[in-house]
């Protein structure tokens, strides 16, 4: 029988962001962390404020990075146990 290739959820380390930072027009910038969340930082390079992904302002930040919540999703069951396909299938 081939290796199970498959990987549990809870195995994953969670979804890793691409770091990249946005000039904000009014000076300033916002900086996309690999861990998702986001920080506003100033012209003189102070932070000004911090979204994590749970938070309810992180969607209106995250857009300007072309990013939108996602809600969670199920791995489907493996193929190739018996019982796991419906009947006729």
């Amino acid at each position: 029988m081939a290796p199970d290739r498959k990987v549990e959820r809870s195995d994953l380390s969670g979804r890793r962001f691409k770091a990249r930072k946005v000039v904000l027009p009014e000076g300033g910038m916002l900086v996309l962390h690999p861990d998702g969340s986001i920080s506003q930082v100033d012209g003189e390079g102070e932070a000004v404020g911090n979204w994590a992904t749970d938070d309810a302002e992180w969607p209106r930040h995250a857009i300007r990075f072309g990013l939108v919540p996602q809600p969670d999703t199920a791995t489907p069951p493996d193929s190739r146990e018996r019982g796991a396909r419906p009947l006729g299938g």
